[in-house]
């Protein structure tokens, strides 16, 4: 649940929000930071580099507009996208007892599955798998099967990479379009998700949360109604897309050694991030950019996306919570 300092002061329209959760995702911290569940650091602290503190401080000014006091009360521990990051069993024990200190519950999320990674994740669902309220975020439908047949008690949320559709934000803004024919916008604003039979997929594994993204382009009525699960969303980055590995992890390497798959790694990850602007000539000058998070790419959503999203919340009662990705580097340099 989200928390908040006195309900009573907020006005009439954000009353609607209560029952909202609020998680942080921590995809690149080794250990839990103290400060946050001991409560002397607030939602509004963030980064400190601008390409990540204009994103964080617009999401957490419309968060706080809606829900006066609004506090985190969730933590995404691991990353959805490098099974490098999954973390050791001693770690994820060290963050289910921190979190449970200050009041927090524990999501452990899974990248898709490599057979490397598989055991260090199945050490994990162990751990997690005997703690209360915690759930796995996973990202493959072999993890799901995984999970579901080993560990039929744990809470599954089935992750926002098998939300299957068009991510490309050089694009995404213009699918909805007057002027595009109208079976291409119908194309463009729709995921593979509302294919028959994906809905029945997901109640035969009993998944009851499923995440989803801050899309630029308006998702048709239907990838919103008629669900029977509840509905998480990310804020403020959009995934757009992954690799095997990543540009930080090969910079150090001579150049006939970049870019392999498998290769040693230093983690530069945990204290390093990277911009990328490219020209959008519908724009207003200043170009697009993406956010390069480990071995993924990222798009920071403009604020009317945002806040788009945001409006969704009172009308959408199984849209009940958002999390916002924190991308803290070790020592708490963002």
């Amino acid at each position: 649940m989200i928390l908040a300092d006195d309900e009573r002061t907020a006005p009439p329209m954000n009353r609607t929000g209560t029952g909202v959760e609020v998680g942080i995702s921590f995809p690149f911290l080794s250990s839990p930071p103290r400060a946050f569940f001991d409560g002397e650091s607030p939602l509004s602290a963030g980064p400190r580099e601008p390409a990540l503190r204009m994103p964080h401080d617009a999401l957490v000014d419309g968060i706080l507009r809606r829900l006066p006091g609004a506090a985190p009360s969730r933590a995404y521990v691991g990353s959805e996208t490098c099974g490098r990051l999954i973390p050791p069993a001693a770690a994820l024990e060290a963050w289910l007892l921190a979190a449970s200190g200050g009041g927090w519950e524990v999501s452990l999320v899974l990248p898709p599955l490599e057979r490397e990674s598989q055991e260090r994740a199945m050490e994990c669902l162990r751990i997690l798998s005997e703690a209360p309220d915690a759930e796995v975020v996973v990202n493959d439908w072999g993890a799901v099967h995984m999970v579901r047949k080993r560990f039929p008690g744990l809470s599954i949320v089935l992750g926002r990479l098998t939300h299957k559709t068009l991510r490309d934000p050089r694009l995404a803004d213009h699918f909805d379009s007057p002027a595009a024919p109208a079976a291409a916008r119908s194309a463009l604003c729709r995921s593979g998700e509302l294919a028959p039979g994906y809905r029945e997929l997901m109640k035969r594994y009993g998944i009851g949360r499923r995440e989803i993204d801050p899309f630029l382009q308006p998702l048709e009525d239907a990838e919103w109604e008629d669900r029977t699960e509840r509905l998480s969303v990310h804020l403020p980055y959009l995934f757009v897309t992954m690799g095997r590995s990543c540009l930080l992890g090969a910079m150090h390497r001579e150049r006939e050694d970049k870019f392999i798959a498998g290769a040693p790694c230093r983690m530069e990850c945990r204290a390093h991030a990277i911009e990328f602007r490219f020209p959008d000539p519908a724009g207003n000058g200043e170009g697009k950019r993406l956010l390069e998070l480990g071995n993924a790419l990222y798009h920071a959503v403009p604020q009317p996306v945002m806040e788009r999203i945001l409006d969704l919340i009172p009308a959408r009662r199984n849209l009940d919570r958002i999390v916002l990705t924190h991308p803290m580097a070790e020592g708490g340099r963002g």
